[in-house]
């Protein structure tokens, strides 16, 4: 299956999910870093990176091909996940 036949919906679903898990992992590495956590910085880094290649490649095929629900759930997603971080922080 190639990525430009996923529904646009199942796309603007896995990238709201992905853009949540990215934004909180990014987090969580800022702070595992800062605590010279060296295993938590790791884990945390491959999980940014592989949140960000599942997102970035629906998300740029959305925008070629001018698909608005995967836009709007890297939107979405980006704003769940930074409210989660700010909540986890305090």
């Amino acid at each position: 299956m190639d990525i430009s036949e996923l529904n646009p919906w199942l796309s603007a679903m896995i990238v709201l999910f992905t853009q949540i898990v990215f934004l909180y992992a990014r987090t969580l590495n800022v702070i595992y870093t800062a605590e010279r956590k060296l295993i938590q910085t790791l884990v945390s880094g491959n999980i940014i990176g592989i949140a960000w290649l599942i997102s970035i490649s629906l998300g740029v095929n959305a925008l070629m091909t001018l698909q608005w629900q995967p836009i709007a759930g890297h939107l979405i997603g980006g704003s769940v996940g930074v409210i989660m971080a700010f909540r986890r922080k305090s």
